[in-house]
């Protein structure tokens, strides 16, 4: 299934310094960033288009077969088939930070020894980087951008969760979690052939996870995740699958997905640029132009409501 379609990798777009600041976060701090530090960056292979019309992708659904596919010596052809998919679209979202220092201040540094202007950009990046974190795995529906005519409407980016539907979410509805409804998220993507790589928590369902893992001895082997050892699981339904910790997710849900199949694409790549000023004073601004791609309705598969 070629669920990139349409799609070039950063670096080809923008080349490899044009693409800095993401590739640092897959090197340092993803801690902090666990989904976007996961997921595939791309760009469009193509931006001649109005960047206000969004991105649109197809996808393939997966064939079923047919237990009742018998015929006759001699007889006549197979019944032609015609495999459809569908598509899914999502807008591109600006996201800016600003950070800055007085002209005294541009060659002053803190007690530590660290420049004053340095340190405030890493900390707006680290800003910059949590805000994106965020709405990726948000609700947050998709906005078309409107700039015409007097009309400013900015674009917003269609979270992750804004692609939930009743294929890919499993209500607890207040249960407490048990391995049988794990096992029943990571059905979702297996049966579909995409199986899972991740299991995305909070702290509170990581807690009762580890304890069932634990309980049934799944707790197989530690992997690497860049320069980290993550607890990793083995299931009939998807091996290798690593157990992340994500602060923005909610208590009572836990998000199982495909790495592959969801992909950050940017319209232009994180970067750094000076805002020039009429006063004495340095100021840059922190800016990115992605939206969200979630290449099948099942790169992801949601269990929420439960028991906390």
């Amino acid at each position: 299934m070629a669920v990139k379609t349409g799609l070039i990798t950063s670096e080809e777009a923008f080349g490899t310094k044009g693409v800095y600041l993401e590739n640092t976060i897959k090197r340092i701090g993803w801690q902090q960033t666990p989904f976007l530090s996961t997921i595939s960056t791309a760009a469009p292979a193509d931006r001649s288009t109005n960047v206000a019309l969004g991105h649109s992708w197809y996808y393939d659904e997966i064939p079923t077969g047919d237990k009742n596919n018998a015929h006759v010596e001699g007889g006549a052809a197979a019944q032609i088939k015609y495999f459809t998919g569908s598509s899914l679209k999502n807008h591109f979202q600006i996201v800016k930070n600003g950070y800055g220092v007085s002209g005294t201040e541009e060659h002053s540094t803190r007690v530590n020894g660290s420049a004053k202007l340095a340190t405030q950009g890493e900390l707006s990046s680290l800003e910059h980087k949590l805000s994106i974190e965020q709405i990726l795995l948000s609700d947050q529906a998709a906005v078309a951008r409107v700039n015409s005519g007097g009309s400013l409407t900015a674009g917003k980016c269609g979270g992750l969760k804004s692609f939930a539907t009743s294929v890919n979410t499993i209500d607890a509805a207040g249960a407490e979690l048990d391995m049988q409804l794990i096992r029943n998220l990571l059905k979702i993507g297996f049966f579909k052939n995409r199986p899972y790589q991740y299991l995305m928590v909070k702290d509170t369902q990581n807690d009762k996870l580890l304890a069932l893992l634990d309980k049934y001895k799944q707790a197989n082997y530690k992997v690497k995740q860049f320069d980290d050892e993550v607890l990793a699981i083995n299931s009939s339904y998807g091996t290798n699958i690593k157990i992340i910790l994500n602060p923005f997710l909610a208590e009572n849900e836990i998000i199982a997905y495909r790495s592959d199949d969801i992909v950050k694409v940017n319209w232009r790549a994180m970067k750094t640029r000076e805002i020039p000023t009429s006063d004495d004073a340095i100021k840059k601004e922190i800016i990115s132009e992605f939206t969200l791609r979630v290449c099948t309705p099942v790169a992801f598969a949601w269990l929420k409501n439960l028991k906390v």
